[in-house]
């Protein structure tokens, strides 16, 4: 998990993840922020989740609307580092994230992680 430099969710636990760019492929983008964010190589596997996060102001004007799509996938180099727009960049069990304060679609992601036949054959 990255801890985030920048609103939205400054200061809480996130996974690596950011904006689009103009002619990539949202798989593109996905191994580009986490090599930005953790310094790790990852290769990009099936499509984990897809969420919808809708963020209103005090006015619940809508701040910011953002569709995530998480990724399994696996590391293939590099070594784990905080980026520029991140401020730390750390492994956690998964029985720790339940301790430490992370942005709304952790928790999502860590169910759907748990939920996968690859990762416990028993679901």
């Amino acid at each position: 998990l990255v801890k985030r430099g920048h609103e939205p969710n400054k200061g809480m636990w996130s996974i690596p993840g950011g904006l689009i760019k103009l002619g990539e492929t949202a798989e593109e983008a996905a191994i580009r922020e986490v090599k930005e964010e953790t310094g790790l190589e990852v290769s990009i596997g099936p499509v984990a989740g897809i969420f919808n996060v809708i963020i209103k102001d005090v006015e619940s004007k809508i701040k910011y609307h953002y569709v995530i799509i998480d990724y399994f996938g696996e590391i293939i180099g590099g070594m784990l580092r905080p980026g520029t727009d991140v401020t730390d960049a750390r492994w956690f069990w998964l029985d720790e994230v339940g301790n430490i304060e992370t942005s709304p679609t952790v928790r999502k992601a860590i169910e759907l992680f748990r939920k996968n036949p690859a990762i416990d054959p028993a679901n």
